[in-house]
C-alpha cells in the first residue's frame, strides 16, 4: 500500500471515552507527532474536573483540540432525510439534523465558548457529528467564531470562504454489515488522494475492538503519512492563489 498524506483526526471525545482515547495516544497513534493529530471534543457532557485537567495536558503537548457537536446524540429527528441518515450512517449521533439554523448557530456559539470557559486555547476547526452541517447556510457561517469547518466533502475556510475538497476514510464498522460499504467507500477515496490532496482518516475510540480493526492498522503503519491540516489548507490556499 502506497502512503499517502493523511489529516488524522480522534472522534468523540468524552468523558466516558477518554481512557480508550488514551489508549490510542499510547499505541497505535503513538508514532504521530501531536501538531499532526486532532482530537474532536464534544463539551456538554459531564466533564470532571479530572477530566478537563487530562484535556488541558494533551492540548500542552501539541494536540489540537477542535469543537465537535454539544451532546453527540440528537434531540428529535423532524425530517424524512434525518431519520434516513440515522438508520443508515449516523444512528443517535447527527445531532445537527433536525435543528434550525439559529438553533444551530447558538449550539456552535456555546461550543466554542466552553473552551474558553475552561481555559482552553480556542479551537479553529469544529466538526459536527458525523460531519452532518444540518441548515447552516453560507451566509450564517461566516460570522461562527470558528477559523474552518468540516463535512462530510471538505473543510471550509470560513474567513475566505475557500472550499478545500479532501476524501475521507473511517473504519468505524461495528457490526459486520457495514464492512462492504466502509471497504468500498475507504478504497474508493484512497484513490482521490494524491500528494498534493490529503487523505482525512477518522477514528473513533472503538475502533480497535470492531471488525475493521485489522484494516485500520494496517493503514496506520504503511498507507498514511500524518500531516497537519493547517498545513495542507495553507498549502491549497497558496496554490489557489498562484
Amino acid at each position: 500500500m502506497k502512503a499517502r498524506p493523511a489529516i488524522v483526526s480522534l472522534h468523540d471525545v468524552m468523558p466516558d471515552t477518554l481512557d480508550e482515547v488514551a489508549w490510542w495516544l499510547n499505541n497505535w497513534l503513538a508514532d504521530i507527532a501531536p501538531a499532526d493529530l486532532t482530537l474532536l471534543v464534544v463539551p456538554g457532557l459531564d466533564w470532571q474536573p479530572q477530566q478537563l485537567a487530562q484535556l488541558r495536558r494533551w492540548q500542552q503537548r501539541g494536540y489540537e483540540l477542535a469543537g465537535h457537536g454539544w451532546l453527540h446524540q440528537v434531540r428529535r429527528i423532524s425530517t424524512l432525510y434525518h431519520r434516513l441518515h440515522s438508520t443508515l450512517v449516523s444512528r443517535q449521533a447527527a445531532e445537527h439534523l433536525s435543528l434550525s439554523e439559529a438553533e444551530l448557530t447558538e449550539l456552535l456559539q456555546r461550543n466554542y465558548q466552553w473552551f474558553t470557559d475552561n481555559d482552553f486555547q480556542s479551537p479553529e476547526l469544529y466538526v459536527p457529528p458525523a460531519w452532518a452541517l444540518g441548515k447552516l447556510p453560507a451566509a450564517a457561517r461566516r460570522h461562527l467564531p470558528f477559523h474552518y469547518l468540516e463535512s462530510t466533502a471538505g473543510f471550509h475556510d470560513l474567513l475566505t470562504g475557500r472550499f478545500h475538497a479532501l476524501p475521507l476514510a473511517g473504519f468505524e464498522a461495528d457490526a459486520r454489515w457495514r464492512v462492504p460499504s466502509l471497504r468500498l467507500w475507504n478504497g474508493l477515496n484512497r484513490r482521490l488522494a494524491t500528494s498534493q490532496r490529503a487523505l482525512r482518516l477518522s477514528i473513533h475510540p472503538h475502533d480497535h475492538r470492531y471488525y475493521m480493526a485489522s484494516s485500520l492498522q494496517r493503514w496506520l503503519r504503511e498507507g498514511i503519512k500524518a500531516v497537519n491540516y493547517r498545513q495542507v489548507l495553507h498549502l491549497s490556499d497558496a496554490s489557489k492563489a498562484a
